[in-house]
């Protein structure tokens, strides 16, 4: 009778929660877009610069992929700059006094324009671990897929964060207008 009662009270609880335009902290990006076609559609109407070096390359497509599957708009309405900056940071000193443990840190400080006026920005960062090999071949290997792991994060944070700066606006607009 009690399991029942609790039951109930959740389930009550929830569709209150939900009523109210509640959202769990941790829904996942796909989740926002696919609630809100005018985020997605935002989302597609941003032009992305070119970021330098091969890691700004690999972001850039990584972004591209997750904001835009079908392609960017013909005439995009917003313009995202980003500046990509990496530092390694040795940890795990053996006896010969050599690093053994390493972080990878990936620091992305962003802007998003419309009409040549900065409405929204913002700065992520991705730390990602890994150890430093007697084999050269395997540490190279481990620093490139740390690389390609901190990449993946920080445009997942990106399109995250402009997914939600967009659904704000959206809420604004409806309010005001």
């Amino acid at each position: 009778m009690i399991a029942l009662a609790a039951r109930i009270g959740l389930i009550a609880a929830a569709l209150m929660l939900s009523g109210c335009g509640f959202r769990p902290l941790y829904a996942t990006n796909e989740s926002i877009a696919a609630t809100s076609p005018q985020v997605s559609a935002a989302l597609t109407s941003v032009l992305i610069e070119p970021i330098a070096n091969k890691d700004g390359v690999k972001l850039r497509q990584a972004l591209r992929e997750r904001m835009q599957p079908a392609g960017i708009a013909k005439s995009p309405r917003y313009e995202l700059s980003i500046q990509l900056v990496s530092q390694v940071q040795e940890l795990g000193v053996r006896r010969d006094a050599t690093a053994s443990h390493a972080n990878l840190i990936y620091t992305a400080r962003f802007s998003l324009t419309e009409g040549g006026r900065r409405i929204y920005g913002d700065t992520v960062q991705s730390i990602v671990s890994y150890n430093i090999l007697d084999d050269q071949y395997a540490t190279v290997t481990a620093v490139g897929n740390a690389g390609e792991r901190a990449i993946k994060e920080v445009g997942e944070e990106i399109k995250m964060r402009l997914a939600i700066y967009f659904e704000h606006r959206q809420h604004e607009l409806a309010a005001n207008g």
